[in-house]
């Protein structure tokens, strides 16, 4: 399977579903979009469903694979293994902002297995966040919280950015997560 062609196919997927949803797009506008008919179209995926079954599985391994990484990091402390996560998450929703929305608003759409096991892959994504709060309560970096609620807090927030981020705009991805940082680790209280 020549690869180029499926990311190519999946790059206009993901424009497509974004620009008129997951039910409007048809695989014909996909082959269109990549100029390529139909029964060709299934040389590179199995099905429309299949292949937003395979950007979300992709994309949620991927961030999955960082969080991993960044929680075997011994090097760091709490407080910059938070700021890199939120650097992390926030980097790939500023720079592939199509994906996230599709990601966000589409990948409900698809059935009850495959959406079970992209669920499961967005626990595993919010545990490891859990579980980075929870280290940095044990290790007392930071204050006693719900970890869990935190951390559904932490990636809404870096979740919605995907509606008002605009390239180019004042702040750099690196500049928002720092923000952001700011806010959850010392909260909006002046100190008197």
């Amino acid at each position: 399977m020549a690869s180029n062609k499926y990311e190519e196919i999946a790059q206009a997927a993901v424009k497509l579903f974004e620009r008129k949803g997951y039910h409007a797009t048809s695989v014909q506008d996909i082959a269109d979009e990549v100029g390529l008919q139909k029964g060709s179209l299934y040389h590179y995926i199995s099905s429309k469903e299949d292949l937003l079954m395979q950007l979300a599985h992709r994309s949620i391994s991927d961030f999955n694979a960082k969080m991993e990484r960044l929680l075997e990091d011994q090097a760091l402390t709490n407080r910059e293994r938070l700021l890199q996560a939120l650097e992390n998450h926030l980097h790939v929703v500023t720079t592939h902002q199509s994906l996230t929305t599709v990601l966000l608003r589409e990948a409900f759409s698809l059935k009850e297995e495959p959406q079970k096991v992209i669920q499961e892959l967005s626990d595993k994504y919010l545990n490891l966040w859990t579980r980075m709060l929870e280290e940095g309560v044990a290790a007392g970096e930071f204050r006693p919280v719900n970890a869990r609620v935190t951390a559904l807090a932490i990636l809404g927030s870096c979740n919605w950015a995907y509606r008002w981020y605009k390239e180019g705009g004042k702040l750099t991805a690196e500049q928002i997560a720092g923000l952001f940082a700011d806010l959850f680790l010392d909260g909006m209280t002046k100190e008197q």
